[in-house]
This record gives structure tokens, sequence and C-alpha cells, in this order.
């Protein structure tokens, strides 16, 4: 019987962004935040990356990642700060990752923001949103490069088998020979056992003869 397991990936239908409150520098600060069906690291990553290409400085305050002096679009002249992080969750042995993002003004001080404070909340949402599509094209990626591992690690080992195959084989057939070789080694030794035993008769006899004609004398 050939089990065979089929795979197949498909774009999920994602959850749009919320708002909600996160403790930033000890106060609690308006946020957009989003849920996805990622682990935290495969999340982090895709942003980086996501970031990474819209330029900006890569910096960290207490648990935030923050992009400095970015656009959020190309054709945006206005220029932002980015916060965010991700944390983990896991609910019924399954990993999810909650994004919450706060957009900034230039070298603002997030930490001295009054906690009602909904600067730009809107774009933070309308943000996440549109990085879920490509977190999703970015988990597919990873998830892609380490099936490609399994498969490899497959192979190897298969080819392993085989080899170790071909080498068994070699050894029962060197094995196999040495059995009828030393089927024939004793079927020669049989008969040079036969004649030396037939030679010994033949002496013995002799020897029974000659003893006979002594004691005659």
């Amino acid at each position: 019987m050939v089990i065979v397991t089929v795979i197949t990936l498909s774009t999920p239908a994602f959850s749009q962004s919320g708002e909600t409150k996160v403790e930033f520098q000890k106060g609690d600060k308006v946020a957009a935040l989003i849920e996805l069906p990622y682990t935290a690291r495969v999340v982090e990553d895709a942003i980086e990356d996501w970031m990474s290409k819209k330029g900006g400085k890569n910096d960290r305050v207490k648990s935030f990642d923050v992009f400095r002096n970015t656009r959020l679009d190309k054709d945006e002249p206005e220029i932002v700060d980015v916060y965010y992080k991700v944390d983990r969750k896991v609910v019924n042995d399954k990993e999810n990752a909650v994004v919450y993002l706060l957009i900034g003004r230039p070298g603002e001080n997030i930490g001295a923001r009054a906690d009602d404070d909904h600067f730009k909340i809107v774009e933070s949402k309308e943000l996440l949103n549109k990085m879920a599509p490509f977190i999703d094209a970015y988990n597919i990626e990873v998830q892609l490069k380490l099936q490609e591992e399994v498969v490899k690690k497959s192979e190897k080992k298969l080819l392993n088998l085989k080899d170790d195959q071909a080498d068994l084989e070699k050894k029962l057939k060197n094995l196999q020979d040495k059995i009828a070789q030393n089927k024939n080694d004793q079927q020669l030794q049989t008969e040079d056992l036969n004649r030396q035993r037939d030679a010994l008769n033949v002496i013995q006899n002799k020897k029974d003869t000659s003893q006979g004609k002594l004691s005659k004398q």
C-alpha cells in the first residue's frame, strides 16, 4: 500500500486589523493590531523584510522594533517612524502571532504620547492589512525552503540506502562465491581423504601380510 501525502497551500482568509491599547514605556498607547496564523519568528522576519524595502533606519526601543524616517508608500511625501512588536500566541497547540503597530512623528517620543492619542491609527490598521498578504507569501517561501530541505534529506537517505544495498549485494555475492568455493574444496578434500584412506588400507594390508609371514617362520 502506498500512502501519498498532498500538501495544499492556499491563501487564508485574513482577519482585518483592529484597534487596541498596548503597553509602551510603562503606559498604554493606542495601537493597531492584527492576529496572523503564523509563527512569531516568521512574522517578525517578514515585517522586517517588508519595512526594509521601504527604506528608513532600523532601531529598537524597549520591546518594539522601529523603522525611522520611513515612507508608508513610495509616493508618500510624509516621513514617519513605524513601531511594531510581535507577540507569540498559542491556542490548542497552534502558534499564532499578534502584531501591534504604532506610527509616530519623526523623532517623536511615543512614551510621552497621551493615552488617547489616535495619531495615524487608521493608517496603522491599513498598513497591517497591506502587510498580511506579504506575510502570507513570505511564510509560503519559508515553508517551501523547509520542505525542500526535507526532500533533500529524504533523497539523501534513499541514496544512502541504495548504496548500502549495493554494498550488501556485493558482500552477498562474495559470500556466495566463498560458499561455492568451500563446497568445491570440500569435494576435492573428500576425494583426497578417500585416496589417503585407500593408501592407508594398502599399507595396513601389507603390514598384516608381512606379520603373518613372520609368525609362520
